[in-house]
């Protein structure tokens, strides 16, 4: 028997698995798997459905039976089917799946992560600056939901193949203040908030910022980029309180750092738009100045010439004057 509440919370679990959900028309083929946690309880799978690939996630078998890891994989869907954003993979629905149990099956994205991107020097400064407007965006979405991410790191972060767009991935450790269960401070070491270790942390939107600053920072090292890195030092601020506290005044400070460049870039096409200002009015009045000149000299010759015809010119004409 299942309770209806949230959480993934079960009174018999048992019962639970062995009762399989209907699945979404058919059953899954084809399922390698790609992905196993290291330390986590999870691992991920690809699948193939009337000719359409997708991504699973669900419990390690020594785990399936866990109440505190199917509540978190319970949780994880939850929070992923609130999210419909262009640069967050989407969940699409949780299935029970035979050999895997309790599943959450989501798009397949075809691409790589920032962290394979990063070590592989497969990372321009162009695409740098892209990856970091898409998070922004994706982020800002989803702290506008009051859902916080709380693991964002590079091997979190996909790029697409076909057009180098993010898929921010892996909601695991993801919280809001919907959920009352699994509430611990979490993330990864090198990119969590120091105020995230201390006891009784609560993570709101300045805690992804400053893992959001960390992701930078390794960006700024590959593309060798000092806007970057000015960027990273502001939101990686280890003072909770000197970090910016909204994705809003990220974006402000990104605004700022480009505006010099913008200023420069303004400046040279200014420049470029007087100098040929300056030489076609000089190529004008150059060739206004000769005109006239021209102009002079043929009249000065034509009055030469009527003075000529005057003056004994007409003699000539006179034919009672021929000899």
């Amino acid at each position: 028997m299942t309770n209806d509440n949230t959480s993934g919370y079960t009174t018999n679990l048992d019962n639970e698995m062995a009762t399989a959900s209907a699945s979404m028309g058919s059953t899954f083929s084809n399922i390698p798997e790609c992905y196993v946690s290291k330390s986590g309880p999870t691992r991920m799978l690809t699948a193939i459905r009337y000719g359409k690939r997708y991504m699973l996630k669900c419990l390690k078998a020594d785990y399936i039976y866990t109440p505190i890891y199917r509540q978190a994989l319970q949780k994880e869907f939850e929070i992923g089917l609130q999210l419909e954003h262009p640069y967050i993979c989407r969940t699409l629905g949780m299935e029970q799946v035979e050999g895997l149990g309790s599943t959450i099956v989501m798009e397949y994205v075809d691409g790589d992560t920032l962290e394979n991107l990063i070590s592989h020097n497969q990372l321009s400064a162009e695409l740098a600056m892209k990856v970091v407007r898409q998070l922004l965006d994706a982020l800002e979405y989803m702290h506008g939901k009051q859902i916080i991410h709380r693991d964002l790191k590079p091997a979190n972060i996909m790029v697409t193949h076909r057009g180098k767009d993010v898929r921010l991935i892996a909601f695991s450790l993801s919280d809001s203040d919907a959920f009352c269960v699994l509430k611990s401070p979490a993330g990864t070491m090198g990119y969590i908030a120091p105020e995230q270790l201390e006891d009784g942390a609560k993570a709101d939107a300045r805690a992804d910022i400053y893992s959001l600053g960390k992701v930078v920072h390794d960006m700024a090292n590959a593309t060798h980029s000092r806007m970057l890195s000015r960027l990273a030092a502001a939101c990686a601020c280890s003072d909770i309180n000197a970090r910016p506290s909204t994705i809003a005044q990220v974006h402000a400070l990104m605004s700022a750092e480009r505006m010099p460049v913008r200023l420069l870039s303004w400046l040279l096409s200014a420049a470029a738009v007087a100098l040929l200002e300056f030489i076609g009015t000089t190529l004008y009045r150059h060739r206004t100045i000769q005109n006239n000149a021209q102009a002079s000299a043929t009249e000065q010759i034509s009055a030469s010439a009527d003075t000529t015809l005057t003056n004994g010119g007409n003699q000539v004409l006179d034919r009672s004057c021929w000899p």
